[in-house]
């Protein structure tokens, strides 16, 4: 064994340690250990590239690591109810070991990534439901204010100029936003009964339902 097969030894026994006893990683600990007892028992630098292209190790290696993370991912967001990122995870782990080369991997993921990406974007989007109680809250107060006759014109323009205002800004920068992401997007209420959303709205449903109605009118949404 020359010096340059004892440093490559080392340095896969190096990286098979990292992962040793690793439950999460199992799939790149028994690749790893193939490339480090390779270079530990090959007798010629032949004999090892020979077998480390002709089986593609390096490339097994890689695919490894991917669905090992991967599948931590797909466990852990359906174990908390993200089903869209799960979806994420699961359609690389659909197609990963029908990878031949390090250029599809690294090509092909990031595009999975990135459709997902938009995915959970578009998803996202229920957000403006309660992002917008603060101005709900607001019409409410002004709603139910208690103020002289001089002054009920002015509260009732405050009133109509807040929900114009909401219903513009709706049709003329929301939407047009949205449909860049998803050309079909329209605002989807039953979205915020799903958990990813609805732990994100600390109100009690009695109020998130009355709410619903108010944010109906404020944007402008039959």
């Amino acid at each position: 064994m020359d010096q340059r097969q004892k440093d490559y030894t080392e340095y896969y026994h190096t990286r098979m340690k990292r992962y040793e006893g690793n439950p999460m990683y199992k799939n790149s600990y028994e690749t790893e250990k193939a490339l480090y007892e390779l270079m530990r028992d090959a007798t010629s630098k032949e004999e090892y590239q020979k077998k480390f292209f002709g089986e593609k190790l390096n490339i097994k290696n890689a695919i490894a690591l991917v669905k090992d993370r991967e599948a931590a991912r797909l466990k852990h967001y359906t174990e908390i109810n993200e089903p869209i990122r799960a979806r994420g995870s699961q359609e690389i782990l659909d197609v990963v070991d029908s990878f031949e080369s390090e250029a599809e991997i690294t090509t092909e993921i990031p595009k999975l990534q990135q459709k997902n990406s938009v995915s959970v974007s578009v998803d996202g989007f229920a957000d403006y439901f309660f992002d917008d109680f603060p101005v709900l809250e607001s019409l409410e107060v002004a709603r139910r204010a208690e103020v002289p006759d001089r002054w009920k014109s002015e509260q009732e323009s405050y009133i109509k100029d807040t929900i114009a205002k909401g219903i513009k800004d709706w049709q003329e920068q929301v939407i047009p936003n949205a449909r860049q992401w998803d050309p079909a997007w329209s605002f989807d209420y039953s979205l915020l009964e799903e958990d990813r959303h609805r732990r994100k709205i600390p109100v009690p449903d009695s109020v998130v339902k009355r709410r619903l109605e108010e944010h109906k009118e404020y944007r402008g949404i039959s």
